[in-house]
């Protein structure tokens, strides 16, 4: 029997490389590289699902400030609508109130001015000055009125095509979906990492399906059956672009 160290024993004549292992020393060397693989597994697959978790969240919150970045634009269109279409409305008041006093002066007080001992061309420049108020009065209300539906439509316009809220598709959030299935495929460098020895692992992220595809393929043989005709649609389709610049110069 060759020389081996203390508590390992071989048989038969002694190797070149050194002493041969028995059957029992190797099932402890095998069972511990398994142990420790399946522990390096345990460890990244959590790692994995915590890093994507994050991922997911970064995400949605991105979302959740990209919408309301572009609704305080809105509610700056808004407040810009706002202070035109009030301004206008003031117009229309004073407009109103001035042509009652005109009309007021025109057919009551007209009495008192024709009964007074004046001149025609008095009188004639006086019937004048009330008709050329009445029309300017009248021009200025349209007026008023004409830029206050103007800015309004502008502000619809603008709210309706060219700002809007941006609204992710089906593809970008089917893209959000992550499996531990797809752990699987993120080869064996990175599914067996030694932490503190290897480098940081760079996730493949798995691209977003067609949205009809998985939905039916999460869907049970059963529920197919049942919803084939109730199957609910894609209503998020491409999504919505914030700023949509392709018809600005219309």
């Amino acid at each position: 029997q060759a020389w081996a160290p203390p508590g390992v024993f071989c048989e038969g004549p002694p190797c070149a490389g050194g002493a041969r292992l028995s059957s029992g020393a190797m099932v402890e060397v095998l069972t511990a590289f398994g142990v420790s693989a399946k522990e390096l597994f345990a460890y990244n697959r959590d790692y994995y699902a915590f890093d994507q978790k994050q991922r997911l969240d970064r995400e949605m919150l991105r979302l959740e400030m990209q919408i309301k970045r572009f609704d305080l634009f809105r509610d700056d269109i808004r407040d810009l609508v706002e202070l035109t279409t009030s301004k206008m409305e003031m117009y229309h008041m004073v407009g109103a109130l001035c042509l009652e006093f005109c009309v007021a002066i025109y057919t009551e007080g007209a009495e008192i001015a024709w009964i007074a001992p004046a001149p025609p061309f008095i009188k004639a420049c006086y019937s004048m000055s009330l008709a050329s108020a009445f029309c300017y009065i009248i021009l200025a209300v349209w007026l008023s009125m004409h830029a206050s539906v103007s800015a309004h439509s502008f502000g619809v316009r603008l709210l309706t095509r060219f700002v809007r809220l941006p609204i992710p598709g089906s593809q970008q959030v089917n893209s959000l979906n992550v499996r531990l299935a797809d752990f699987e495929q993120q080869g064996i460098n990175n599914a067996l990492r030694v932490p503190f020895i290897g480098p940081a692992q760079k996730w493949q992220q798995r691209q977003g399906p067609d949205p009809s595809a998985e939905c039916e393929s999460d869907l049970g043989e059963e529920e197919r059956g049942e919803d084939d005709d109730m199957r609910q649609q894609d209503l998020l389709g491409t999504g919505e672009v914030g700023i949509n610049d392709h018809d600005l110069t219309d």
